[in-house]
């Protein structure tokens, strides 16, 4: 598989979700059928409890769920109140819903609401197919589980005696060496000979026919009605990338009977840094043979701005590693990916380019490369235009970086707000910005502005803005320039 994939890719690939981001809510959308006597869907909702605010050691969001056929026609609705206390065991507020839904495609639409905070808002939502179930032997969605232990309480979240979390983001870390997934096998009628059940780790992309398996299993099934099962993968040997989790039921032959699959993220820096320094392919007579020991850290923090997220720990791992052969063969495989028909060329430009950023916003903290504003001109180009404000008595200098088109997220009309607050050479932070995946702060107005506190409009503590001034142009110049 390739080493290098995009981020975006993977959890757009895993979660075909689509959001409006209105706060600095973080929510995941997981929807899983079951087909037994009574077939039903669940919908889990996991809202990132570092994301909400907390009062008096408490968070709560309101949900409001839909969902909607494919004429936009509501066929189910819930409204209910997730909440989290600081003696909680979790860390995250989680639920999960059960519908009995007809076979066809849906869209589930959540809304969630701060409850300790005015600004806190988020919609998101998710396409959903109820599958009709065919043939005499079927397997459920499958389940990446984050916890699993025996619970006998009335809990939404325990099932067939277990309590049983769902894996955030389908994500898994370095905490993890083994996975465990729950699914369920059907048998509606009992057929001749044994059936078995192989479930495996193959690489994203492969087709069911060709797979690529890393790990595989096979376990014997009792062909009851309704068998689940709880089945443990090792991922502590598994690199970094997105794979997919599949279920086959096979006979004794080996003839597909039934088949299921859901996507994985692995993120394992200390496997990576093994398969590069075992890696077969020498690229001994490639231009990275050329980079010298006293200039691969420089480098290699040069790569950091456009190694996608998946990669920047084992990247972060190998920087203050002396492991020389891996450190080049990463640089190797980066510029192999991203222009194979001559990355050394590709490479060269590159650091052209980094060279003369670090020159241009050089501070006292690191290389160019490395400050904020270095990193994003590294990382999605040159601006279309900046803006510059050195002359607000009310705000320290701050630029505005606009860019009209952004391919890395399919966006137009993009900002950047970056300011110094401690007005030392070239020390701007970026404060806000409208590009997914960076820092987003609604509070960003007030935070520049923190000079005048008394003009804060609203509640001091919620609020997210300072009243109109002829010295404060911040605002206007981000949205209306």
């Amino acid at each position: 598989m390739r080493l290098f994939l995009s981020i975006q890719t993977l959890i757009i690939g895993i979660t075909m979700l689509m959001s409006v981001q209105l706060s600095a809510l973080q929510m995941d959308l997981r929807t899983y059928n079951f087909y037994g006597s009574k077939p039903y869907t669940e919908i889990y909702l996991r809202v990132d409890g570092h994301s909400v605010a907390w009062k008096d050691k408490a968070a709560s969001v309101e949900i409001l769920m839909y969902i909607l056929d494919e004429n936009e026609r509501i066929v189910a609705y819930d409204k209910y109140v997730m909440s989290l206390t600081i003696d909680d065991k979790i860390t995250d507020l989680l639920q999960v819903k059960r519908y009995a839904l007809p076979v066809g495609n849906y869209t589930v639409r959540v809304e969630g609401k701060e409850l300790n905070s005015n600004s806190g808002m988020l919609e998101i939502q998710q396409k959903m197919h109820v599958a009709k179930p065919e043939g005499t032997n079927q397997i459920s969605d499958i389940i990446p589980l984050e916890d699993i232990h025996a619970d006998s309480s009335a809990s939404p979240l325990v099932k067939n005696g277990f309590y049983m979390e769902p894996l955030a983001y389908h994500f898994v870390d370095t905490s993890h060496a083994q996975m465990q997934i729950y699914l369920e096998c059907y048998s509606n009628e009992k057929v001749s000979g044994d059936l078995f059940l192989q479930y495996a780790v193959v690489e994203s992309g492969m087709t069911q026919e060709s797979p690529v398996i890393l790990f595989s299993r096979v376990k014997k099934l009792q062909q009851l009605n309704t068998e689940p099962l709880l089945l443990t993968i090792p991922v502590h040997l598994v690199r970094s990338g997105t794979y997919q989790l599949t279920a086959t039921i096979i006979d004794r032959n080996k003839n597909v009977i039934g088949f299921q699959k859901t996507p994985v993220t692995v993120f394992n820096p200390s496997a990576d840094i093994a398969y590069l320094e075992n890696y077969n392919e020498s690229p001994e007579n490639a231009f990275v043979t050329n980079i010298q020991p006293d200039e691969i850290d420089y480098v290699l923090k040069a790569m950091l701005p456009i190694t996608n997220q998946n990669q920047t720990g084992t990247l972060k791992e190998l920087i203050k590693s002396n492991k020389l052969k891996s450190q080049r063969q990463f640089i190797f495989q980066l510029w192999k990916s991203r222009s194979p028909q001559n990355p050394e060329k590709a490479f060269k430009l590159y650091m052209d380019v980094a060279k003369a950023v670090d020159k241009t916003y050089y501070s006292t903290v690191g290389y160019g490369f490395q400050t904020d504003r270095g990193y994003i001109f590294l990382k999605y180009g040159k601006p279309t235009n900046v803006l510059t404000v050195d002359d607000e008595l009310d705000a320290p200098p701050y630029e505005i970086w606009f860019y009209n088109n952004l391919p890395v997220t399919s966006q137009t009309n993009v900002r950047f707000l970056f300011y110094n607050p401690s007005l030392a050479h070239n020390d701007f932070q970026l404060l806000h910005s409208t590009c997914l995946g960076e820092k987003s702060n609604l509070r960003w107005e007030v935070e520049l502005y923190k000079s005048v506190p008394k003009e804060k409009e609203g509640n001091s503590t919620d609020a997210t803005t300072v009243g109109p001034n002829w010295n404060r142009n911040a605002r206007k110049y981000f949205e209306e320039f």
